[in-house]
C-alpha cells in the first residue's frame, strides 16, 4: 500500500489537503495529530479522508511534535480508534493503554533520526513483543547498506511490519519496499508536504517507479553518484521501462564511496545495470571485470552492465557527444575536421567530449580552472593544454562545456565569456539543467550553431538502455513532461 501524510497546522488546511489526497494514487491517509497547532477535530478529519485512515501522534522524543504524556497521546488515538481510524500508529508506552476494536490494526512504531543501528533487529523484536498487530520502524540511512539493514530487520519481523529507511540515501527502501515486505510505504503529496526526510512523492511511488507491481525478481537499475538529486534519468529510464513493457525500475542511489557499494549492494538487491555519474566514473571503471574500447579511451565508465561473468563498463558519453557535435555542425553547414577545439573542465565529462572530438577529427585542445588537472589531461592524452584566462581568444570551431557551470542553482553562471562566440562556431553544452543555459543563450546571440545538454543527456540515456535491456529507448515519450 502507498499512504500520504496529511501534515497540516491546522484542522481547516488539514481538511483542504484531504480533498487533494483523495485525487492522489494512495491507498492509505495518514492524519498526522501531533502536528496540528490547535485541538484536533479527529472525528471530522476522519469523515472527511476518502481512505483508510492511518492515525498518528507521536511524541518529540521519537521525532514528532506532540510534547505530552503517553496518556495524553493514547486519548487522542482512542478518539480516532472510535471514530472509524483503520489503522493506528502507536508508540510502545501508549499501546497498553488503548482500548481494542475489531478491525483496526495497531502499529507499535519507533523512529530513530540519526541512524540505522545494527541492532534493529533487536528493536523490531522488542515492538513484535507489545502486542501489536504489526510493526512499524524508520531509522535515518547514513549509507546505502542501511536499506538492507531495513530489509533483514522486515524479513525476521515475526509480526507484519513496516520498514522504512529515512533520508536521501533510504530511497530503495521506499520503492523496494513493498516487495521486501513491507506493508505500506509513505509517499508526499508534493514537495514541502514531506512528513520525513527523504520522502519521494506517492505520484512518483505508484506511477513512475510502479511499486506495487514490483517483486524480488524485478530488474533493478540506477544512478550510481554523489550527488543525484538533479538527475531527470528516473524518469527517462523507469517511462522507457514501462513503454517496453519490463519488468523493472531504475532509481537514483546516492553513494559517497562507490566501491563499497559495488561490493554489498548489486547482488542483494538485484541491480542489472547502472549509470554512474560525478564522482565514480574511474571507480566504475577499475571496479568492472571488463571494460570496453570506448571506456578506456575515456578513462571513465558512465555505464555498467552485469554479465554471466560479472560486470561491464562502458561510456556512453563519447558517442553521445559525437553524435550532437556532428549534428549541431552539419546542421549549421560547418566541419570540426582539421580545427581547432577546446573543451571547458578536465573532469570525465570533459574528458568523454575530447574522445568524442577527436573521433570527429577535432584538434582537442583543454581549459580549467585548475591549470594542473587541464595539464594532466592534455598530457595524458596527447592534447594541448591553454590557459583558463584568454581562453576566449582562440579561433575555436567549437567550444564544449565539460563543467558542471551554469547547473540549477548557479543559472546565471557560464565558463565561456560572450565576447568569445562568433558565426561559424559551434557551442555544445553537456549540464542539462536548465536545458538553456547561459553558455548556450550567449552563443546563439552571436550566430553560433548550438548543441544542448539535453540532447547529449538523452543519447547517453538511449545507449545505456539499449545496452542493458536490448530494446530501443522511445525517446519521444521518455522525454515527455
Amino acid at each position: 500500500m502507498i499512504c500520504v501524510p496529511i501534515t497540516a497546522k491546522s484542522n481547516a488546511d488539514a481538511m483542504a489537503l484531504l480533498e487533494r489526497a483523495a485525487r492522489e494514487p494512495a491507498d492509505v491517509h495518514e492524519l498526522r495529530f501531533d502536528l496540528l497547532d490547535e485541538a484536533p477535530d479527529i472525528e471530522g478529519l476522519i469523515a472527511k479522508s476518502a481512505r483508510p485512515v492511518l492515525a498518528t501522534c507521536r511524541s518529540r522524543k521519537q521525532g514528532g511534535g506532540f510534547s505530552g504524556a503517553a496518556v495524553d497521546r493514547a486519548r487522542i488515538l482512542q478518539r480516532a480508534i472510535e471514530a472509524g481510524a483503520g489503522y493506528v500508529d502507536a508508540e510502545e508506552d501508549v499501546i497498553p493503554l488503548l482500548r481494542r476494536r475489531d478491525g483496526v490494526v495497531i502499529l507499535a512504531s519507533w523512529h530513530d533520526f540519526t541512524e540505522t543501528p545494527d541492532t534493529l533487529r533487536n528493536v523490531v523484536a522488542r515492538l513484535a513483543a507489545t502486542g501489536c498487530d504489526w510493526v512499524k520502524f524508520a531509522s535515518f540511512a547514513n549509507s546505502p547498506e542501511d536499506n538492507l539493514k531495513v530489509f533483514d530487520a522486515l524479513a525476521t519481523s515475526g509480526k507484519p511490519a513496516i520498514g522504512v529507511a529515512m533520508g536521501e540515501m533510504g530511497l530503495p527502501s521506499r520503492v523496494l519496499g513493498l516487495s521486501r515486505g513491507s506493508r505500506l510505504t509513505f509517499g508526499a503529496l508534493g514537495p514541502g508536504f514531506e512528513s520525513a526526510p527523504g520522502q519521494t512523492t506517492a505520484r512518483d511511488l505508484a506511477e513512475t517507479y510502479r511499486v506495487k507491481s514490483l517483486t524480488r525478481q524485478s530488474a533493478v537499475y540506477g544512478l550510481l553518484g554523489d550527488p543525484v538529486r538533479h538527475s531527470i534519468g528516473f524518469r527517462i529510464h523507469n517511462r522507457a521501462l514501462a513503454a517496453n513493457a519490463i519488468d523493472g525500475v531504475y532509481m537514483p542511489f546516492q553513494c559517497p564511496d562507490a566501491r563499497v557499494f559495488l561490493d554489498a549492494m548489486p547482488d542483494r538487491l538485484g541491480i542489472r545495470g547502472l549509470s554512474v555519474t560525478m564522482p565514480h566514473k574511474l571507480a566504475a571503471l577499475e571496479w568492472a571485470t571488463e571494460t570496453t574500447g570506448i571506456a578506456r579511451a575515456a578513462g571513465a565508465a558512465n555505464t555498467l552492465l552485469r554479465t554471466d561473468t560479472g560486470w561491464l563498463a562502458d561510456n556512453t558519453d563519447v558517442p553521445a557527444a559525437a553524435e550532437g557535435i556532428s549534428a549541431s555542425a552539419s546542421g549549421a553547414e560547418l566541419d570540426v575536421a582539421g580545427k581547432p577545439a577546446l573543451i571547458l573542465g578536465a573532469g570525465g565529462v570533459a574528458r568523454a567530449i575530447g574522445v568524442a572530438l577527436a573521433s570527429l577529427g577535432g584538434h582537442v585542445h583543454v581549459s580549467a580552472r585548475d591549470s594542473g588537472k587541464a595539464y594532466l589531461l592534455a598530457s595524458t592524452m596527447g592534447w594541448i593544454a591553454t590557459p583558463w584566462p584568454g581562453r576566449e581568444r582562440g579561433t575555436w570551431a567549437v567550444v564544449a562545456n565539460g563543467t558542471p557551470i551554469g547547473m540549477i542553482p548557479e543559472t546565471e553562471d557560464t565558463p565561456f565569456p560572450a565576447g568569445g562566440w562568433r558565426p561559424g562556431m559551434v557551442a555544445f553544452e553537456s549540464v542539462y539543467s536548465p536545458r538553456r543555459t547561459r553558455f548556450l543563450r550567449e552563443a546563439e546571440a552571436a550566430g553560433a550553431a548550438t548543441a544542448d545538454g539535453y540532447e547529449m543527456f538523452m543519447r547517453q540515456a538511449a545507449g545505456q538502455f539499449r545496452l542493458w535491456t536490448g530494446r530501443e529507448l522511445p525517446l519521444e515519450l521518455a522525454a515527455s513532461d
